[in-house]
């Protein structure tokens, strides 16, 4: 008897490993692999039986011709071999699912997350909306109850009798103090002129989007076939599927419903709109105090900020966020040091994650630019008056030395990359040439008229407010 061995492979002959005939099928399975052997059943070196042995792909084996072995230790020797083998296949398969199932486990996570979230505000929504105002104000650093006790908001219409309800109420309870009138009026006429300008670029704002999403859907719809056009139900499917049309439905939403102003006690100049607490416009005192000097150049803010809303950059940003740290968790995983060399590479990756995020929120910093002057100058302000505000941003960074790391040279260059925000001179520059095209005298005859009328009409008294001047 003798044994042809291949890899894991083992046939088994009749008849001794010395034969001729056993020359000839090793011959032939090196050379002719491809085809199956027959012994014959007429050679006497065979068992009465044909024997059939296909060879397939046996000359891409390691193959060895061995004299034929029935001890203990060979049989013990192949089973394990085998075992091995099926072991590292099971092994490389359970990898594989390892990795493929974390990232579901992360949006698991976030899913459940934002669940929990709508659950706990549909239960208390006072309660929910009053911790997120919360949060929102110690982000710009207020968060003493006195500091909280001197937030200001403003509905939408209430800018009218504003100043006129201030004077009233201070003459009525602090008739004999006077030393908090100063302080608290300058306040009041912050959030005065809050509320005048926030309104304005709100109701262009919601003009602007609404001209959008008509366009939208008629380039939509021209686009589409006759079948499809002709018919209500396939038409509006189809337009529930078209991008633009679903991102100015998106910005209608956010801009439909009463708004509110709310003027923050805070050091840190900043003004921004936030998607979790919708229909407000935020802006600290600082920020009048520090850049603001005209409606004009308020203006261009609130409208700024109002783009970053219309523009989906917060959902946006959110979703870049999200998609980030689902990779940076699937390479934390692949770690083959199994955690010594996590903490270098979470460096690394939240390197890569603040540089690519800086990147994208530059580009959503100069589309908000460019919306909101045009929305400033729909609401007939002047937008070259307005961008000097990002003139005196620029000569504040210098006085205070965080100039933009752009404009240094060698190292410091690089730290540009991390930058989240364009730098201002690069932005007042931008705009200030942007404001020979976008101006109020371009919308004089449109959106600057009908603003007007309403804001006249608005101004006029009723019969129980005449005598009461409003500044």
């Amino acid at each position: 008897m003798a044994t042809l061995s291949c890899g894991r492979m083992t046939l088994t002959f009749g008849f001794p490993s010395s034969s001729p005939a056993m020359s000839t099928i090793v011959r032939l399975a090196i050379t002719q692999p491809s085809r199956h052997l027959m012994v014959s059943a007429s050679s006497p070196l065979t068992p009465r039986k044909p024997l059939g042995l296909p060879l397939m792909n046996l000359h891409r084996l390691p193959c060895m011709y061995a004299p034929f072995s029935t001890s203990p230790a060979a049989k013990l020797s192949a089973v394990a071999n085998q075992n091995t083998g099926q072991r590292i296949k099971w092994k490389i398969i359970a990898r594989i699912a390892y990795y493929v199932r974390v990232p579901f486990l992360v949006l698991s996570v976030y899913g459940i997350g934002y669940q929990q979230g709508i659950m706990d505000y549909s239960r208390d929504p006072k309660n929910t909306e009053s911790k997120l105002l919360d949060t929102t104000l110690a982000s710009v650093g207020c968060t003493s109850l006195e500091d909280k006790g001197k937030v200001l908001i403003a509905h939408e219409g209430e800018w009218k009798n504003l100043l006129s309800k201030f004077r009233s109420n201070h003459h009525l309870y602090h008739a004999q103090d006077d030393s908090t009138y100063d302080e608290e009026h300058r306040r009041m006429v912050m959030l005065h002129n809050a509320s005048v300008v926030g309104e304005k670029i709100v109701n262009v704002a919601q003009s602007y989007v609404k001209g959008k999403l008509k366009e939208a859907v008629k380039d939509a719809t021209n686009e589409m076939p006759p079948e499809v056009s002709e018919n209500e139900r396939l038409l509006y499917r189809a337009l529930e599927m078209n991008e633009e049309v679903d991102e100015w439905t998106k910005a209608s939403r956010h801009m439909e419903g009463p708004w509110r102003f709310v003027l923050i006690p805070s050091s840190m100049p900043n003004a921004f709109v936030s998607e979790i607490l919708p229909h407000r416009i935020f802006i600290t005192t600082s920020m009048f105090e520090t850049f603001i000097e005209s409606q004009d150049e308020l203006a261009l803010v609130l409208g700024h900020e109002i783009s970053h809303l219309l523009l989906g950059h917060s959902s946006g940003r959110n979703s870049l966020e999200t998609a980030f740290r689902t990779i940076e968790i699937l390479l934390l995983s692949l770690d083959p040091t199994e955690g010594l060399l996590s903490l270098a590479f979470m460096s690394f990756l939240a390197s890569c994650r603040s540089a690519i995020g800086a990147v994208y929120s530059r580009d959503n910093e100069r589309c908000a630019d460019e919306l909101g002057i045009k929305l400033s100058a729909m609401a007939c302000y002047d937008t070259r008056a307005a961008s000097q505000v990002f003139n005196k941003m620029h000569m504040h960074n210098l006085e205070s030395g965080k100039d933009s790391s752009s404009n240094k040279v060698g190292w410091g260059g690089l730290l540009s990359f991390f930058d989240s925000h364009p730098p201002s001179e690069e932005r007042f520059r931008t705009l200030l040439k942007e404001s020979d095209l976008e101006n109020s005298e371009k919308y004089e005859e449109t959106s600057c008229a009908s603003l007007k009328t309403m804001f006249f009409d608005a101004m006029k008294p009723s019969e129980d407010e005449k005598g009461d001047p409003i500044s």
